[in-house]
């Protein structure tokens, strides 16, 4: 048995070492003071900035139209997921949807169920086909201004909008009424007459934004489209929300409406969900942090010397306690071919009928015999390994001999 002397570090060293240890602190410490001067930035802003939200102020917001519609005893009510809705009266209520694009199929049969007025805005193909329109919706390749040419009244009334953005186009046997051609014959406008309730689909969404709502008659439009109950629910849909839609009194086909999920309990405070991201970065900042390596990878001598024998011995004690006579035989057999091709000069990517051939005619013995005692079966008692293990020797030692 032999002992190591234990390695001494010169004091220069000891102090980089320590040097090198603190520098992670300080830049994992200045990383989290940016990323929680960044949360509390985030989480402050006062503006909105969602678009075709009615708290957005910027250009692509729709503030303005929200404004104008309150101003004439209209009550515009913004909610940030569709259990929110919480509609008393779908008869006196327009929910407007805009931009359904994360509307799961869930939500989808919910909103095709609801018996009041629906308002369309930026609509999908889903949508369209959930609600039954018969309309196809595809991008406005001429954004010309377009007449109504149609007999909806509250396009009369518009007199002219622009084709911004995307185009209505109905499909075979479709009832909507599509209004504001352009060009390629698509539509910015059409309304659907479903029963008791009327879908009113404005593909050309940015005509009801801040920034357009000026120009033309997008205004006419807008407060037409979206005024004509003296409630409007607006929804924009939120990819991260999980919630059904719902209202008081049964839905069109007579079932009771869907029970209330809320995603976000309401005793949380409105900025629970940043600071909770906060602190899981924390955590996995700290977590990569403790785990990180502590320098390259030494060889170290071992405490004390092991000889190869010894070790061969305890192998052989371990394969015979778990009884693996065919596994040792395995090892055994192709330890004594990997020697004698070596000796041959026969390369490691040799089949195996290459090597038995090359060691038949080292040894002078028929190829079937050499096969047998390299790859034939594994044996399944001691006796027969041991049987096998002197053919092995006596192999090796007819083709070792001169």
């Amino acid at each position: 048995m032999t002992a190591t002397a234990p390695l001494h570090r010169p004091p220069a060293r000891e102090g980089a070492v320590r040097a090198a240890r603190r520098r992670p602190l300080a830049i994992v410490a200045a990383l989290l003071f940016l990323l929680m001067v960044a949360a509390l930035v985030w989480t402050a802003r006062p503006e909105d900035y969602t678009a075709l939200s009615t708290g957005n102020s910027t250009p692509d917001g729709t503030r303005a139209v929200a404004q104008i519609l309150r101003a004439q005893g209209v009550d515009v009510r913004q909610t940030d997921s569709m259990a929110g809705a919480r509609i008393e009266d779908p008869a006196r209520t327009t929910l407007v949807i805009a931009d359904g694009a994360a509307l799961a199929q869930y939500q989808l049969d919910t909103l095709a169920d609801y018996p009041g007025d629906i308002a369309l805005l930026r609509p999908t193909q889903a949508t369209l086909d959930a609600l039954g329109t018969g309309l196809r919706v595809g991008a406005s390749l001429d954004t010309g201004v377009a007449a109504a040419q149609c007999d909806d009244v509250d396009a009369l009334a518009a007199g002219s909008v622009a084709v911004l953005d995307q185009s209505l186009s109905a499909a075979q046997g479709s009832t909507a009424t599509l209004c504001f051609q352009n060009g390629d014959g698509e539509h910015a406008y059409a309304v659907v007459e479903d029963g008791s309730r009327r879908i009113t689909v404005l593909a050309s969404w940015p005509t009801i934004t801040n920034e357009h709502l000026d120009a033309h008659g997008h205004a006419a439009l807008g407060l037409r489209m979206l005024g004509r109950h003296e409630t409007v629910v607006w929804y924009v849909v939120d990819p991260f929300d999980p919630t059904s839609l719902t209202w008081d009194g049964a839905t069109s086909n007579g079932s009771p409406p869907p029970t209330e999920v809320e995603a976000r309990p309401d005793f949380l405070p409105p900025s629970a969900g940043p600071v909770a991201f906060v602190l899981a970065l924390a955590v996995g900042v700290a977590a990569v942090w403790r785990g990180r390596r502590f320098g390259r990878l030494v060889k170290e001598p071992l405490p004390v010397e092991v000889r190869a024998s010894e070790a061969t011995r305890g192998r052989a004690r371990l394969y015979r306690r778990a009884g693996a006579s065919g596994r040792a035989t395995a090892a055994l057999r192709a330890r004594t071919a990997m020697r004698i091709g070596h000796r041959l000069g026969v390369p490691r990517s040799a089949d195996r009928a290459s090597l038995v051939d090359a060691i038949a005619r080292a040894a002078e013995r028929d190829p079937r015999d050499v096969d047998a005692i390299l790859y034939g079966p594994a044996p399944t008692s001691d006796a027969q390994m041991m049987t096998i293990v002197d053919q092995l020797d006596t192999l090796e030692r007819e083709v070792h001999r001169p």
